[in-house]
């Protein structure tokens, strides 16, 4: 059994999970919605519900729908007294939700069933893809688990993962991070030159392989550039596979991965091997990105994260591109308009849309926005509609921004 961390797998989740929802009554397992604030905590439009698919605490299934400025919903009776904390959909009538304890549900037919456990250690599922008839969930301490039948599920442990072979930027004698840890010592193939001749190991330069680093001992010739790959198991020093993977995408045969420590992993084989993206090595310890959200449309990828940090790909998530913060709140959902056009979501009430290479945040105060935002969902018609906390809901279309009033179906 692989060694974890005893730290909180994901802070925002905890803010989220903190505020509950919905509650039931004992006596016929029907949700109590008199009284309790109802959080959207994962949505997805699925088309035979005629909207808006939301999961929540407290067994919170529901169908949302849309119309102007009213959004009325209708939670699904008799639901599983769980928190949901994630949705994937499957098809035009289906989809399946993930718990805050590990555990795999399936919507179909107007119930919601058990399909079975896929955490080792009862933690939470924080995102679900499914493509071409494979499902992939993803969550916390290195949850990663398969199904190609929708009934079983493998775990899928990533070790050897490859870092692709990347270029120092220089050459002084300090100490060069390469943005992971737990190298296999074995792989690494380090090439770089001291006043024209091959650097000595141990001599000229002292390998880490725990925590990640190449200790430059004198100063390396940089015509050509010291030059470095490896294979890593993903992780923290000393504790290999305990990463919180938060994001899955799926497009073009690539299983995209993203999560704590900034990293981005992508496998071509279904997971038989992987590749980290976005590699580099800098001459002092790293302040990774932490990956919260991500949206793929073709070979256009997003992702984005804590303090605002966002990124997009134009390759498929081979190469990145970071690109401007709206600010330093925390980033938990974006999405593509139809124009490719990003649309953001995240703590305090954060929406926002890409225009010229600049972040337009709308006006939190006008639109009374109490509460964090996290699920931009596409709609037939080419609007967005942006769910969060305590009931909010926005709708997003033509540059204009709409509250919508949700209440619940008499």
């Amino acid at each position: 059994m692989r060694k974890f961390s005893t730290i909180s797998f994901t802070v925002f989740l905890f803010f989220l999970i903190g505020f509950s929802s919905l509650t039931k009554s004992e006596d016929d397992n029907k949700i109590d919605t008199s009284t309790m604030t109802i959080d959207f905590y994962g949505a997805e439009y699925i088309e035979n519900f005629d909207g808006i698919v939301v999961v929540g605490h407290n067994g919170l299934v529901g169908t949302l729908k849309i119309n102007g400025e009213t959004g009325t919903l209708e939670p699904l009776e008799n639901t599983p007294d769980v928190d949901f904390t994630a949705i994937g959909k499957i098809d035009d009538s289906s989809a399946f939700l993930g718990s805050a304890t590990g555990n795999l549900y399936k919507l179909s037919d107007g119930a919601v069933e058990l399909i079975g456990e896929v955490s080792e250690f009862g933690e939470p599922v924080l995102d679900i893809a499914h493509k071409d008839g494979v499902t992939w969930v993803v969550g916390a301490r290195g949850l990663i688990s398969k199904s190609t039948d929708g009934k079983t599920f493998e775990t899928i442990e990533i070790t050897d993962a490859l870092m692709p072979k990347t270029k120092f930027p220089g050459g002084q004698a300090v100490d060069w991070y390469l943005g992971v840890q737990n190298l296999n010592f074995d792989s690494l193939k380090f090439t770089g030159s001291v006043n024209g001749q091959p650097a000595v190991a141990d001599k000229d330069y002292i390998v880490y392989p725990d925590e990640g680093f190449i200790q430059f001992q004198t100063e390396f010739d940089t015509n050509p550039a010291p030059t470095v790959t490896t294979k890593f198991d993903p992780g923290p020093p000393f504790r290999r596979g305990d990463v919180s993977w938060n994001k899955v995408l799926l497009g073009n045969g690539v299983v995209t991965i993203a999560g704590e420590f900034g990293f981005i992993l992508q496998s071509s084989d279904g997971g038989n091997s992987w590749t980290r993206r976005d590699s580099s090595v800098i001459p002092k310890e790293p302040e990774p990105a932490y990956w919260i959200s991500g949206v793929q449309k073709g070979n256009i990828v997003w992702l984005a994260g804590a303090a605002g940090v966002n990124a997009s790909s134009q390759d498929g998530g081979k190469s990145w591109i970071y690109n401007k913060r709206p600010g330093r709140e925390g980033i938990f959902g974006v999405q593509l308009a139809n124009d490719n056009t990003p649309i953001i979501t995240g703590a305090v009430g954060l929406v926002g849309v890409l225009e010229s290479g600049a972040w337009k945040l709308a006006d939190r105060t006008q639109l009374k926005i109490l509460s964090w935002l996290k699920n931009p969902v596409m709609m037939p018609d080419g609007s967005i509609v942006v769910l969060g906390g305590r009931a909010t809901a926005i709708t997003i279309k033509d540059g204009n921004y709409t509250r919508v009033t949700v209440g619940l179906k008499d």
